[in-house]
């Protein structure tokens, strides 16, 4: 066997692997977005119990050494009225402990 048959064949095997990390680490990833997401909903769910979701998504986050915050909208439907709400959730990355929540309601005219 040459060595460019062995280097192909090394590159091939490793490359594998590789794809196996990057795709274990996007799910560990999206799981804990997913944490994050559904805080945002049953923070949401406190405030308007009677609502339900129609929609959910993260408008932006923040990563510090010592807090991130993250932010959702979530729209929510309550008999006839459609609406949106504006969850922040703000807690340690070490610790994943929750420092504050804020919910309010999107401003509509």
């Amino acid at each position: 066997m040459t060595l460019r048959k062995i280097c192909i064949i090394f590159t091939i095997l490793t490359g594998v692997m590789i794809q196996d990390v990057n795709v274990l680490d996007a799910t560990v990833l999206a799981s804990n977005a997913d944490q994050w997401e559904n805080r945002a909903v049953k923070e949401a769910k406190k405030r308007y119990p009677l609502a339900h979701v129609l929609f959910k998504q993260k408008v932006w986050d923040r990563h510090r050494e010592k807090e991130s915050v993250k932010q959702y909208h979530i729209t929510l439907k309550d008999h006839a009225k459609e609406f949106g709400v504006f969850v922040t959730i703000s807690y340690n990355p070490q610790s994943n402990k929750i420092n504050k929540v804020i919910v309010v309601e999107e401003y509509s005219s």
